[in-house]
């Protein structure tokens, strides 16, 4: 019988499966054959913070720090680790964000962790590498920039807004109240009306899809072939339907995103542009998703 615990955890990866490749990358094969490695292409060792989960909030101890490095620079197909202090990751993060008042707001210089950035010889296997150093004392998480770059890159290219709708019994708190007779319930024609003319009023809108639940499957099915246990228990009626909307690049994303998001039926809104400064915040500095994952509230 399939666990109730397995249907939440399916759901959740359905929810964001159309909209976050981050997701997507934490539990399929390590070794995707689109991801393209180059000279450059590190793993990010990121130490503990107080904040890093798993750390216990503490920071990394300078003996952790000195055995992490120890640890790396003996491990077979480690070409080159390079140190970088709190102060300069600080230092580079404000100046990568400086027109982002709310992200600057929200990280302190004590916030931003240490790290060691690693390369790695051209056949290494990346991913045992990163899995081990993961394991270390005082490493709050490991990430490979090569996974990272490919999230990115295949991302991009999808709806920079995305609208997902409510489907029968789901777990979404916007589905579950506040829509009087309708809750729990799919979204309803009444509702699925509003939102499309919502949608047709957005200004910097260029165009939008709609995309069926029996589509959002096929492509469920596509995208996690490699995790048979997460296939198995999700089903057709899972899938949401959703629109995707493409936008003006000069437009204001946030502000319609955030409407739609709040509109009955409609169980969670995601900007991809506020996506992707999350999934180079987490990549790049090692810091957890501040505006939970694209999501509009």
């Amino acid at each position: 019988m399939k666990s109730w615990l397995w249907r939440v955890t399916a759901a959740a990866v359905v929810a964001l499966s159309g909209m976050t490749g981050l997701s997507g990358s934490a539990i399929a094969n390590p070794v995707d054959p689109d991801i393209i490695v180059t000279d450059n292409s590190e793993i990010a060792v990121f130490l503990c913070t107080p904040s890093a989960y798993g750390c216990h909030k503490r920071y990394a101890t300078a003996k952790q720090r000195r055995d992490v490095e120890t640890f790396l620079k003996t491990t077979f197909e480690v070409t080159e680790v390079r140190f970088v202090s709190r102060a300069a990751s600080y230092a580079s993060f404000r100046k990568e964000f400086a027109d982002q008042k709310k992200i600057l707001a929200a990280v302190r210089a004590k916030d931003m962790p240490e790290s060691f950035r690693v390369r790695v010889s051209g056949v290494a296997d990346r991913a045992r590498i990163t899995h081990l150093v993961n394991r270390r004392p005082g490493v709050g998480t490991a990430t490979d920039q090569a996974e990272n770059h490919a999230t990115l890159v295949k991302e991009s290219q999808g709806p920079d807004i995305s609208v997902f709708l409510c489907t029968k019994d789901t777990a979404a708190p916007a589905c579950r109240r506040g829509r009087g007779k309708a809750n729990k319930l799919p979204v309803t024609v009444k509702e699925r009306q509003a939102i499309v003319a919502a949608i047709k009023r957005t200004p910097g809108l260029v165009s939008y899809e709609y995309e069926d639940q029996a589509t959002a499957y096929r492509k469920f099915v596509e995208k996690y072939a490699d995790n048979e246990a997460l296939v198995e228990v999700t089903i057709l009626s899972d899938m949401p339907e959703s629109y995707g909307l493409s936008m003006r690049p000069e437009a204001d994303w946030g502000s319609p995103c955030r409407r739609l998001a709040r509109m009955p039926g409609v169980s969670g809104a995601y900007d991809l542009r506020r996506w992707l400064k999350e999934v180079r915040l987490y990549s790049e500095y090692g810091l957890p998703n501040i505006e939970s994952a694209g999501k509009c509230a």
